[in-house]
């Protein structure tokens, strides 16, 4: 009778080591990234503009999914580096990118990377003005003022990189103004120009305005211009709109950033479908309403075929704008981007 226990005992244990294993398998096989946890690289350094949109959104999505996604930051040539990087990974699902709509619009225009929009799936929660800051004891009070100032004076003027969102929406102000390029000083990301600015390293500052918004808030630094089409409210304060105060500055504004979130187009549709529903998902959770209107950034919510006419445009806006101001290497002709007049979604969608 010991004997038999001992079997029944010893089947019991098999039979319960069979469960769980088995559970296991079943559970990695559910699994969207059943090898590991996927890493999407961040473009920029920690705290700046698209490091601080997307890591929210991400966290939401991971809830939903259950899943653990990494996120590192690998800075250099406007987000470049990180998109060169992940290209040269394979296209498996597990390795993600996100950078600015901006720099990615200039990629090839500039010359720092051959990738587009076109070799991307990507998920856009948020876009968000730019905005042209002082410090709060800044003899400059004005947006005049801050024009004639940088016409007449050496001022150091802080922005995140060349290329990017601030940096070609202020160009394209200054050409519109008839305002010289300044002394730029690059600052790595928008969050590290707000923090020089307020440490009395640069003169005037152009920045994502999610970034700065909180020392705005404060009292520490001050807006003189958003790139929106009407004044934009923050607290009590409210901000001047460049429509208002430029003439002819009416398309500014078309060029608003978002911050996306980007997968390899060759990427499983099974996870990119899955990613889609988490990204809705996320979006209509409350922590994220919270955190655009904390930021000062708008819900938009871009994915699909959506996302991608978004950035085709983008990219029309931003290396024409690139080129007109001479900053670009290479001419937007050359990869048959058209001008803004010109843009077609019905024929740029057939890539």
């Amino acid at each position: 009778m010991r004997k038999l226990n001992k079997y029944i005992f010893l089947l019991l244990i098999c039979v319960i080591i069979l469960l769980v294993g088995g559970h296991n398998i079943l559970a990695q096989s559910e699994k969207l990234w059943p090898k590991g946890a996927p890493v999407v690289t961040v473009g920029f350094g920690a705290g700046g503009g698209t490091d601080t949109a997307v890591r929210p959104i991400l966290a939401k999505m991971e809830e939903y999914l259950g899943e653990t996604i990494n996120v590192v930051n690998m800075d250099g040539a406007s987000s470049a580096v990180a998109a060169e990087h992940v290209l040269s990974l394979a296209a498996d699902g597990y390795n993600m990118f996100a950078t600015g709509s901006g720099p990615l619009s200039g990629f090839r225009v500039m010359g720092t990377s051959d990738s587009s929009w076109r070799d991307w799936v990507s998920w856009h929660p948020f876009n968000g003005p730019a905005a042209l800051l002082v410090k709060d004891d800044s003899p400059i009070k004005t947006f005049d003022e801050a024009m004639n100032a940088i016409k007449d004076e050496d001022l150091n003027f802080g922005i995140s990189g060349f290329g990017v969102g601030p940096h070609v929406l202020v160009e394209a102000i200054f050409q519109i103004a008839g305002v010289p390029s300044p002394n730029y000083v690059t600052a790595g990301s928008c969050r590290n120009a707000a923090v020089s600015l307020y440490a009395g390293e640069v003169d005037i500052a152009m920045c994502t305005f999610s970034s700065a918004v909180d020392f705005v808030k404060a009292g520490q630094l001050r807006a003189l211009v958003v790139t929106t089409a009407e004044p934009y409210p923050v607290d009590s304060i409210i901000i001047p709109s460049i429509t208002e105060l430029l003439e002819g500055s009416e398309n500014v504004p078309l060029l608003s950033e978002t911050w996306p979130v980007l997968i390899r187009r060759e990427a499983p549709q099974n996870i990119i479908d899955k990613l889609n529903e988490a990204f809705i998902w996320a979006l209509e959770q409350p922590e994220i309403k919270e955190f655009a209107e904390t930021k000062a950034l708008n819900i938009v919510g871009y994915y699909g075929e959506e996302a991608d006419k978004f950035l085709s445009f983008s990219e029309a806006g931003y290396s024409w704008a690139l080129y007109d101001s001479g900053l670009a290497e290479k001419s937007p002709e050359g990869f048959g981007i058209p001008k803004l007049a010109d843009w077609d979604w019905e024929k740029e969608k057939n890539f």
